[in-house]
């Protein structure tokens, strides 16, 4: 048999490889409606999607489950590294980068040349779900959470920083006047992380899909690429940061790679799309915070949440 390697992945699943399988396992008891509910609908979107673009994402073999856990089995994708850990272990020429680049812009394109017609009102339903919601979901699962939450001002690296408090009614007010004449079949989760790369076949393959978007926007792919590329999402959280009372910080030198990567995916983006996009991005880091806090990343919710705040008042400042 095999040895199983745990691999990095799911704040509330893991992830192994074994042999030339990936498998990714879930409780079906602990935290369903972050854990489970999550996982399965990952699954099934995916299922769909290696149908329509198998160059794009890993096979699938089978899923298999006892009482208390499930679990998927997909190909392993030999050669390929998630982009966020070549960035980080790799000093890459701007012509790597914007092979890089053009792949996941191919990938992006492939997926959202599949369009329909938008739904009036699912801005609002994405604030309501996805930010609020979201928010009182961490609130009510942490006291301490609680606590940080009410304070006005933030002093993230020594700038001033305002509570979501102040952009409450203006997100709100941005949101019930979004329209989109068209949404699109779109990834819902492509993080750097979540975007395995190979330089031998100069080719990307998509991984950990997100169902449960509310608006399936390409602006929402973009948004989350920005949140690895510009917020350095990823290799924040993959290092650690200082939160104490309403003071939070990171002593972090950002790989060159993020930032020359960030500049060359932005130039590809419609200037007219920039604000939404930059909404969409701010809103990251609210969706993310109970996954975080039910995982016991307290910090990583505190310093994040503030990030979020920091580029809303970028937006409506």
């Amino acid at each position: 048999m095999e040895k199983k390697i745990l691999l990095k992945g799911g704040s509330l699943s893991k992830t192994y490889r074994e042999g030339n399988k990936v498998i990714k396992t879930i409780s079906l008891t602990d935290e369903r409606e972050y854990g489970y509910v999550r996982w399965y609908s990952q699954q099934k979107k995916m299922q769909k999607y290696v149908d329509l673009y198998p160059e794009l994402f890993p096979k699938i073999y089978n899923i298999e489950n006892s009482e208390l856990e499930a679990e998927i089995q997909m190909e392993y994708m030999e050669g390929f590294k998630d982009i966020k850990t070549v960035f980080q272990q790799e000093e890459l020429s701007l012509e790597e980068l914007n092979k890089i680049n053009d792949s996941i812009w191919e990938g992006f394109n492939k997926l959202h040349s599949n369009n329909f017609h938008s739904i009036d009102g699912l801005g609002n339903l994405y604030f309501q779900e996805e930010v609020v919601q979201k928010i009182n979901d961490a609130l009510s699962a942490s006291e301490d959470f609680r606590n940080f939450y009410e304070f006005k001002i933030y002093n993230l690296d020594n700038n001033e920083i305002s509570g979501f408090q102040v952009y409450k009614n203006l997100l709100s007010n941005f949101f019930k006047k979004l329209k989109l004449e068209k949404e699109e079949l779109i990834f819902g989760n492509p993080t750097l992380e979540n975007i395995l790369y190979s330089f031998e076949e100069n080719r990307s393959v998509f991984i950990d899909l997100y169902e449960e978007s509310i608006l399936d926007s390409k602006y929402l792919d973009y948004s989350m690429v920005l949140q690895c590329s510009n917020s350095y999402y990823g290799y924040l959280n993959d290092n650690e940061l200082f939160v104490e009372k309403n003071y939070i910080s990171h002593n972090l030198e950002i790989p060159t790679n993020f930032k020359n990567f960030n500049s060359l995916f932005c130039n590809k983006l419609d200037k007219k799309d920039i604000e939404l996009i930059k909404v969409l991005e701010a809103t990251q880091f609210f969706r993310m915070l109970p996954f975080k806090i039910k995982s016991n990343d307290l910090i990583k919710a505190k310093y994040f949440y503030v990030h979020g705040c920091k580029l809303l008042g970028e937006v409506f400042s």
